[in-house]
C-alpha cells in the first residue's frame, strides 16, 4: 500500500494557521509512515529525526529561502540512498515522505508570508513526528 499521492497537507494550513485538519492528516500520515508493510518498510525514526533536526536547526537560525529550498535535495538524496540499497520496492514510505514534504515546502515558498508559513510548515512537521513515534513499533 502507498500514500495517495493527493492526499497532501491542504495550502490553507501552511500558508494561514494550523487547525484539526492538519492533526487528522498527522495522524494519519505519521501512523502511515510507521506502518511496516510486506512490500515496504516503514520509515525508521533516525530518517525521520535527520531530517526533523535539519528543519528545527533552520528554525533557530531564522528563516532563510536559500536554506529552506535546499531541504528537497537532501531529502530526494536521502529517497536515492534508500533505493540504491537494494531496497527499491521498499522505499516506498520515504518516497511518499518526499512527495508529501516537498509539496509543503513548495507551499511554503509560494506563500505571501513566507515566515509564517515557515512556522505552519514546521507545527506540521512536528505533528507528523509526534504520530509517527506514537505508532512506531518497538
Amino acid at each position: 500500500m502507498s500514500w495517495n499521492k493527493n492526499d497532501l497537507i491542504p495550502k490553507e494550513e501552511i500558508q494561514n494557521k494550523v487547525t484539526d485538519v492538519t492533526v487528522q492528516f498527522a495522524e494519519r500520515f505519521g501512523k502511515y509512515l510507521a506502518e511496516e508493510e510486506y512490500d515496504s518498510e516503514a520509515l525508521t525514526t533516525s530518517q525521520l529525526r535527520k531530517f526533523f533536526g535539519e528543519v528545527k536547526r533552520q528554525q533557530m537560525l531564522g528563516y532563510s529561502e536559500t536554506e529552506f529550498t535546499m531541504l528537497k535535495p537532501k531529502l530526494a538524496y536521502a529517497v536515492g540512498r534508500a533505493k540504491q540499497n537494494g531496497k527499491k520496492n521498499k522505499a516506498q514510505k520515504i518516497e511518499d515522505f518526499f512527495i508529501v514534504i516537498k509539496d509543503a515546502i513548495d507551499k511554503v515558498l509560494k506563500s505571501s508570508d513566507r515566515a509564517k508559513a515557515f512556522k505552519n510548515f514546521i507545527t506540521v512537521f512536528e505533528a507528523i513526528v509526534a504520530y509517527h513515534k506514537a505508532a512506531e513499533k518497538k
